[in-house]
């Protein structure tokens, strides 16, 4: 070998077929691969010139396998791929040769986050609406007892009225 390479660090050409359902076949990964050196991508290489892909390289095909189930062409899927950087053209990292590919549950998360957050801010809407509505009727409540209390008092103050006896001899 040319290089001296660990094992468990790359995966070679048909590892990466069976991983990821749209490949299906060598020829294919090759076609996705020759896509991705044309914007820039650099692969590693074994002793007899095969490529041999990183836990990075996997990530990117992941997420152009995403992609293009979305129904994006190769040629978008690799760009938007190797595209996704800080916006001075470098990762993280500072390494420009090497993308910043956004993990797929991650990009997940942050869309359920979003959408929770505005579920909340209904819900939050909904319960002030729902205060608002029972002060309301709290307060027409409290009134008809307030009515409902002056009666009361007003049936207790009138005059008792008399039987017809009292009334004529007193």
């Amino acid at each position: 070998m040319a290089k001296d390479i660990k094992a468990d660090e790359f995966i070679t050409g048909s590892d990466v077929v069976s991983k990821i359902e749209r490949i299906g076949s060598l020829a294919t990964l090759g076609n996705w691969a020759k896509e991705m050196e044309r914007n820039g991508h650099e692969f590693q290489h074994d002793g007899r010139g095969r490529r041999i892909y990183s836990e990075d390289d996997m990530k990117i095909l992941e997420e152009m396998n995403r992609l293009l189930g979305d129904r994006h062409t190769l040629k978008q899927a690799v760009q938007v791929t190797l595209g996704m950087d800080d916006g001075d053209g470098k990762d993280q990292k500072g390494d420009q040769n090497k993308p910043m590919v956004l993990d797929h549950a991650m990009q997940k998360f942050i869309v359920s986050q979003n959408k929770d957050m505005d579920d909340l801010k209904k819900l939050l809407t909904k319960v002030a609406e729902q205060n608002q509505s029972y002060h309301e009727e709290n307060l027409r409540l409290e009134k008809k007892l307030d009515e409902l209390a002056e009666q009361n008092k007003q049936l207790l103050e009138a005059p008792k009225k008399q039987g017809w006896w009292k009334r004529h001899f007193g």
